[in-house]
């Protein structure tokens, strides 16, 4: 599956959500301004999808990746998509629920398959992850860190029940209780 196959995904169940009155949550969209009456700038991007859901506190904010690799580069968000993460990281002082949905498809290598999986991965700030981030101690992001600290995500019939993880992440301040007891 392909970045945007993925994201493609995402927005038929928000525009399903939408419908059924269950969430309003949508693609932040490319913004840009007018330098002159021909010429348009584009402006660095946010992440990919905000939304509320009824009866939570926070708004939700993510940006959905496919990673095909053994982990995910995050040196992007040092630099050219460094917006995006400073973004989430100071919504989430403020309440909201942010992170990243990580799809790794599955990989067959010589002497072993990796399945495929979607994590729920926390962008929360003062999170000691985010601050070996910043202190250029962490470079990347694999399946072990969205083990340690992030939510699986489960599918069926090719669609991720987002709206029970949006709930429980906004019940607890975007934390969740995993099975090996890390507090994400």
């Amino acid at each position: 599956m392909t970045g945007k196959e993925f994201e493609a995904i995402l927005a038929r169940q928000f525009s399903a959500y939408r419908t059924q009155s269950k969430a309003c949550i949508g693609r932040y969209g490319v913004q840009a301004i007018r330098s002159s009456p021909t010429d348009i700038i584009t402006i660095k991007s946010l992440p990919d999808f905000e939304g509320l859901v009824p009866g939570l506190p926070s708004q939700i904010i993510f940006d959905a990746k496919v990673c095909s690799q053994a982990s995910f580069d995050l040196s992007p968000f040092r630099n050219r998509k460094r917006r995006q993460l400073e973004h989430m990281l100071e919504r989430s002082r403020y309440g909201a629920v942010c992170g990243f949905l990580i799809h790794w498809p599955a990989r067959n290598m010589k002497t072993k398959s990796v399945p495929v999986a979607t994590w729920w991965f926390p962008v929360k700030y003062g999170d000691q992850f985010w601050d070996d981030f910043e202190s250029a101690e962490i470079r990347r992001l694999n399946r072990a860190d969205c083990e340690a600290y992030g939510t699986a995500i489960t599918w069926t019939d090719r669609r991720m029940n987002l709206l029970a993880l949006f709930k429980r992440l906004g019940e607890n301040n975007g934390r969740i209780e995993t099975q090996q007891g890390y507090t994400v």
